[in-house]
């Protein structure tokens, strides 16, 4: 599976869940967690996102059994904090995942104090972002980004004014995570993990942990290359970009085109930039 293959790059310590709601494929959720649990240990820890709309007993029992460590509700309508009160049967760790959406500070307030009274571990507020799916909606809504990031105006202070009422409360945790920490702290964590434990020595990476990398195009066998990195096929070599000018001085005649590209790390190695730094009939 690729989720096996990705936790053995980075030495992930645990996995989570998410969709859309898995629980709409809880074959496949079990599947991943036994698999996962199988090739880690019971100790990789794995918690799952879900709307609760789905869960039942029967579900939460084939969790448990398969190993789940944590589900986390995100409840958008409050009728499926039902589903809440069932997952607090079992033992397992369960808790809120709410959006701070601004001038609803009552409303995140009412369901912390009943996650309190109910016994959930934790609530995460969650800053409100603008994507691709929702800015149409949010912005109908007189919903806007701050200036330069997708967190939504207003969400953070809404966030804030939840967390002073909770802060000296001992019964129930209540965090906050801002669309800035998921994008700077927890991508490039992860990132970073892979780059530490799977990069190429030929590879370089940047401060946004994103792999750098020089691509060689040539016509030609050139074994001395793979010295230096190695041969993707299609006549093209992989080389650290700190030998290029070495290069050029040696084999000039024999290269057609050298790029220099930046690619996220994970096995996708999506590519985020290139730029071409020489070509033969270019310089010709």
């Amino acid at each position: 599976m690729d989720v096996i293959y990705e936790a053995y790059r980075m030495k992930a310590l645990g996995a989570g869940i998410t969709g859309g709601d898995p629980i709409l494929e809880i074959g496949r959720v079990i599947e991943i967690i036994d698999k996962l649990k199988n090739e880690f240990s019971s100790d990789f820890h794995i918690h799952l996102y879900t709307t609760g709309r789905y869960v039942n007993d029967d579900v939460m029992k084939e969790l448990v059994s398969a190993g789940l460590d944590e589900i986390r509700f995100h409840p958008v309508k409050e009728l499926y904090l039902n589903a809440v009160k069932i997952a607090l049967k079992y033992d397992i760790d369960v808790g809120l995942e709410l959006p701070a959406i601004p001038n609803e500070g009552d409303k995140i307030v009412r369901l912390v104090k009943w996650a309190e009274e109910n016994n959930v571990k934790f609530v995460n507020l969650n800053e409100l972002e603008l994507n691709a799916r929702n800015y149409l909606n949010l912005n109908s809504k007189g919903l806007h980004a701050k200036h330069g990031i997708t967190g939504v105006e207003g969400s953070f202070d809404t966030a804030l004014d939840v967390l002073k009422k909770f802060e000296e409360d001992k019964k129930i945790t209540v965090h906050y995570c801002s669309s800035v920490y998921k994008d700077l702290v927890e991508t490039r964590t992860r990132f970073f993990r892979i780059i530490k434990y799977n990069s190429k020595p030929y590879e370089e990476y940047t401060n946004e942990a994103t792999i750098v990398r020089a691509i060689v195009k040539t016509n030609h066998k050139i074994p001395s290359l793979e010295n230096f990195g190695e041969f993707n096929g299609s006549n093209e070599y992989s080389v650290s970009p700190g030998i290029i000018k070495d290069l050029l001085n040696e084999y000039t005649d024999l290269i057609d085109e050298i790029y220099i590209v930046e690619e996220h790390p994970d096995s996708r190695r999506l590519r985020v930039g290139e730029k071409l730094i020489y070509s033969k009939s270019k310089n010709s």
